[in-house]
């Protein structure tokens, strides 16, 4: 079956005649900051995640991706509160999750949310699919993680169904049957939402190109030579399956930018390998200080190291450098991770807007570029 949205009929391959997209992602971990030991409390972390996403439109980025954590300390649970919320006060961005983890949900209820969020941000809500990385979370929902896959692939389907067709009636193995529902409201977008499938392997990639779907990559799961066979697993699956609008794949990246490549070394020594350690504690159940990290991660100074830091010049280079080895549409940053300061967060976050986006940039006819330092603005 062929889903045909006009969102991906408008995108293509990047080429000299578009733009590299630029994303935003939060996954809003709530974090002590490993220099003082002190942690915001929760309402202050959830007010500077606000912040940052509200930062991404007058920035220039094209869209903002909130991700979902349950029982953690990753604190945020319903990323489509915060879109919503976004939607009232943005008119051109695109909103989506980062991911959603669908076999933990109602695919009914997650149908219903996001064609609602796509009616009132008038067509800009897009979502992310994925199985997540904690085991434990499963048990918490009473659901066995073996069959997470199979959750996953019978969730996606019905959610397409019910945004594409009328009068649904269905049967399947996670939830009741349905008999003859129509779901509301509609989604604007035509035929349904976009959806992205999380993917870490060719075989993943292969499988939402055979469904139509777009990817979205984290550079963190495997060193950067794995990349190009990835991503031309997807676009050969592609192409095999016929499609006739086209494939989408967006890449995400920790990044850090700093004034100079040095400092934005010394700072990720501080801030992101005891994050990752713990991330990594959460997906193996050992001790974090016994989680060794892969030379990709750790290897700050390495031009292909999976963590995009440096000065604004070496951030160019490495982002530049990924794009010449395989063939992507957005590139998605994330930046507020780790317990850093918030002033160091959003530097990072201004150099990349204005000194980094730019240039990357391929032409300047799709989206805005930001011209001056960001400014944060008033929630109200």
């Amino acid at each position: 079956m062929t889903w045909k949205s006009c969102f991906w009929a408008e995108s293509h391959h990047l080429d000299n005649d578009r733009n590299m997209e630029f994303g935003l992602l939060t996954l809003g971990d709530h974090r002590a900051d490993p220099l003082t030991g002190i942690r915001n409390s929760q309402a202050q972390r959830h007010s500077e995640i606000l912040d940052y996403i509200d930062l991404a439109e007058p920035a220039g980025f094209d869209a903002v991706l909130v991700g979902e954590h349950h029982f953690s300390d990753f604190i945020v649970a319903v990323p489509q509160v915060f879109l919503a919320w976004l939607a009232g006060r943005t008119s051109r961005i695109r909103l989506g999750t980062g991911v959603t983890l669908l076999p933990h949900h109602d695919p009914v209820r997650l149908a219903e949310d996001f064609a609602t969020l796509d009616v009132v941000s008038e067509g800009r809500a897009e979502v992310w699919v994925g199985k997540g990385v904690e085991p434990s979370v499963y048990r918490q929902f009473g659901q066995d993680n073996e069959r997470a896959l199979e959750m996953q692939q019978e969730g996606l389907e019905l959610l397409l169904k019910l945004w594409t067709e009328r009068d649904v009636t269905w049967n399947g193995s996670f939830r009741p049957p349905l008999d003859n529902v129509t779901l509301e409201p509609r989604p604007v977008q035509q035929p349904h939402v976009p959806v992205y499938v999380a993917c870490s392997s060719p075989q993943s990639a292969a499988d939402a190109a055979a469904a139509g779907l777009g990817v979205t990559i984290s550079l963190l799961y495997f060193p950067r030579e794995v990349l190009p066979r990835l991503v031309e697993s997807y676009h050969e699956a592609w192409d095999a399956a016929g499609h006739t609008h086209e494939p989408r794949v967006t890449l995400h990246a920790h990044v850090h930018v700093a004034p100079t490549s040095q400092e934005a070394h010394s700072h990720l020594g501080v801030y992101q390998f005891p994050f990752q350690r713990w991330v990594g504690s959460k997906k193996t159940g050992a001790n974090p200080d016994d989680v060794q990290l892969p030379p990709h991660i750790t290897e700050l100074d390495n031009p292909n190291c999976a963590i995009v830091n440096g000065s604004p010049e070496e951030v160019v280079d490495r982002i530049g450098s990924i794009d010449g080895i395989c063939d992507f549409d957005r590139f998605t940053y994330q930046g507020d991770y780790g317990g850093q300061p918030w002033q160091l967060v959003k530097r990072s976050l201004d150099l990349f807007a204005n000194q980094v986006m730019p240039d990357l940039r391929i032409s300047s006819s799709s989206a805005p570029t930001s011209t001056k330092p960001v400014e944060r603005a008033t929630r109200s």
